[in-house]
Formats: C-alpha cells, structure tokens, sequence
C-alpha cells in the first residue's frame, strides 16, 4: 500500500509546482529564455513610481513592458525601462515619454512614443540596449496642488468660492446639466471642425514657409541665371518697342486677314462634318496599313537598283545648283531671327484680338463681323453709275435751309412741302 502514499505525495508535488508556476507567470517573473531590453530615461520628478508594484510601460495603450529600479543622479530621476514585447521594434532617440497615473492613488505608468528613424544618424537613431533618454524628451506628471500652488492667495479664494457656489447652485440640477451637456454637442463639434481647419492652415503655413525658404536658396545659388534671365527680358523687350513701326502696320492688316479667316472657318465647317465619317470608315484602313508595309519590303528591294543608278546621280548633278543657291540661303537665314520674332509678334497680335472673353463681353471678331455687315448694308443699292451710298439725314423746319445750302447734293430737298409755311403778322 506504500506505492498509493507515493502516487498522492507525487500528484501533490505536481499540484503545487504547477500553482506555483501559475503564480509566478503572473507575478512578472522574468526567465532567462526571454527577450528583454532595457534603457533609461530621466525624469524632472518621478513622484511615485515604484519598482516592482507592475507600473507599465505603455504604447498607443499597449504595455510592452515594465518600470524598472529608479535612481537619483546629478538632481534628476532616472528610471529604469525594461522592454519585453517583441512586437515593439526600435525605440529611437527622439522618443518621448510621460509619466501618467492610472488611477487616483497614483499607480503610475510610462506612455512611451518611440519615435522616427533618423537616417543621419548611427543606426538611423536606435537607442541600443543601456542608453539613456535626456530630460527633455520626456514629461513628468503634473499634480492637482501643483497647478493649484502656481496661483495667488486671492485666486485661489476666489476659485474656492466658485467652487463652493457652483456645487450649491447644481445641487438637484443633474439632469438640467446633463441636458446642457447634450444640447452644447453640435456646439462642440462646429467648435471641432473649426480647430481642425485652423490645425490645417497651421500646417499648410508651415509647408509654404519651408517650400520658400527652399525656393530662396535655390534662387541666391542661381545668381547669374537670374541675371542672365533679367538681361534677356530686357533685350526681348527692347527689340519689340524697337518694332513698334512693323507691329502697327500689321495690326493695320489684321482686320482683312480675320474677316477671311473667319469666313474660311466658317466655309470648312461642313467639309469637317463631312469629314468625321470618312475618317471613322478610314480606321480599318490604317489598322490593316501595317500588314501592308510588311508586305512592301519587296518592291522596296527591286526599287533599291532604281535609286543607286538613277537618283544618286541625279542627285550628284544639282549639287552645283544647290551650292549656287547657298547665298541666297545664307541671307535668308540672317533675316530669319527678325521674320521669326515679327511672326511671333503678329501671332500674339491675332491672339489677342480674336480671343473671347467669358460672360457678356463680346471680342474684335465678333464686332469685327458687324462692322463688315453694316458696310455691306450701306453699299447694297446701286444703279447704272454704280453704287450707291445710303444714308439718313435729320434736319428741323428751322435749320433745313442751311443744310440744303451747305451740301448742294441735298437741293432738290427744297422743292418739296415738308415744312409749312409760316403765315405773316
């Protein structure tokens, strides 16, 4: 019967090794075979923090590990990190960290942010294992009385009193306040989007600062590109006013040359409906067109012995020809720059006046048309001498003499009876 007191004594052993495993995995026991990082970080105040009451390291929330010892160095805390996530990756030197209480009796915890990667720095910035974290990456937790000792006696009198008053004046009132609450929301959510947008602005501001400060450098290391840019202007300039003669005669020209154009676009109108269908029936064509190259190669082959024999030296006997006419090519192409630059000027001349603004204001062309058809109507009666002009002429009883005196053409005007006569005293 021994061997059932040796299985009990054995199942108890097991028993309790297997509670106090339970119990050890979850008094933070940290074993050999775990991952573990440390670093430190000073701190102004580390007012409560407690080594191993289980105070967290923290992340978006998440603990990835616990406080460790704290010590007092040169005036400052420093506190001990002990990092155990696997999950959390590089901790870098621009971390920040802030001791935050978890409850009211202060059981305090570290929201960590661990930061950006650097790349002109070592390592891209990693923090390896035993660095330290300066004091000013990281905020201390700020008490009630702290905040309450920055005011004067008479303040805190007079916030002891508001205080005193307001508990009086809300007694019984918890529903009315939780009313005020919901009824100030859509308040607070205008109040939201409009910090946001200022948020926004805030950081668009600060992209136009850094994108001008770029453009700044950039423009002082560009000195003499700038002053070269400023040196051309000024001749292009220059060279224009110096053709203000030429300028005006083609803008004397333009009016013809519009009332044609406009009239051509307007003849072109049908041939380009027309048009629309036969290059749509057309695409089979061009899509086919490729095959057909290929098919061509050949008589581009035989064609070869027909331009050896016959063009090459056809080619050869204009040579002297074309040389003869190098001269002349030559002082065409002197006059060139002034014929390109006059061209370019007249295109921007016909740009501006046949361009149309937007909204109720009509362009040159547009009363350029009106002016041709109001012509044509003055000159659109004519007898056996020719054309005739029309016109209309307003005169009163009381100066229709001196009209007709003062253009004989108007005579025969005076033989008739439309004024009448005046009858005497």
């Amino acid at each position: 019967m021994h061997w059932v007191h040796a299985v009990t004594l054995g199942g108890i052993i097991v028993v309790a090794l297997a509670v106090t495993g339970y119990v050890t995995a979850h008094q933070r026991l940290h074993f050999p075979w775990q991952h573990e990082r440390t670093i430190y970080a000073e701190f102004s105040s580390a007012q409560a923090v407690t080594p191993g009451q289980g105070q967290t390291v923290n992340v978006a929330g998440v603990a990835v590990g616990e406080v460790g010892e704290v010590r007092l160095k040169q005036g400052r805390a420093v506190v001990q990190l002990k990092l155990t996530s696997k999950d959390l990756g590089p901790v870098y030197r621009n971390a920040h960290l802030l001791l935050r209480p978890k409850t009211g009796l202060n059981d305090m915890s570290v929201a960590m942010d661990p930061g950006t990667p650097n790349p002109a720095l070592p390592d891209r910035g990693a923090l390896k294992d035993g660095d330290t974290l300066p004091v000013w990456n990281t905020l201390a937790t700020v008490n009630p009385d702290e905040v309450l000792a920055a005011l004067d006696a008479d303040t805190r009198n007079y916030l002891a009193t508001v205080a005193n008053a307001g508990g009086q004046g809300l007694r019984g009132r918890g529903r009315d306040l939780r009313r005020l609450v919901a009824a100030s929301e859509p308040t607070a959510r205008q109040a939201a989007a409009v910090m946001g947008a200022l948020a926004d602005r805030r950081r668009k501001v600060a992209r136009i600062t850094a994108n001008l400060r770029a453009l700044a450098r950039e423009a002082a290391s560009r000195d003499n590109e700038l002053a070269s840019l400023v040196d051309g202007s000024t001749a292009s300039f220059q060279t224009i006013a110096g053709r203000n003669g030429q300028l005006a005669a083609a803008v004397d020209r333009l009016p013809g040359a519009l009332g044609a154009t406009d009239r051509a676009l307007t003849a072109t109108t049908g041939l380009a409906t027309d048009l629309a269908p036969a290059l749509t029936a057309l695409r089979p064509t061009v899509r086919g067109l490729a095959p057909a190259l290929v098919d061509v190669r050949p008589l581009l082959r035989d064609a070869l012995p027909t331009v050896r024999d016959q063009l090459r030296p056809l080619v050869r006997d204009t040579t002297p020809l074309v040389k003869q006419l190098r001269p002349s090519l030559d002082a065409l192409k002197t006059a060139q720059p002034n014929l390109d630059r006059s061209l370019d000027v007249l295109t921007y001349v016909a740009n501006e006046l046949g361009y149309n603004p937007p909204g109720t204001e009509e362009g040159y062309l547009f009363w350029l048309a009106w002016f041709f058809h109001n012509s044509a109507s003055m000159l659109s009666i004519q007898d056996a001498h020719g054309t005739v002009w029309r016109g209309l002429v307003m005169v009163g009883c009381s100066t229709a003499g001196q009209v007709i005196a003062a253009n004989p053409a108007l005579g025969p005007l005076g033989t008739n009876a439309f004024c009448p006569s005046k009858a005497g005293p």
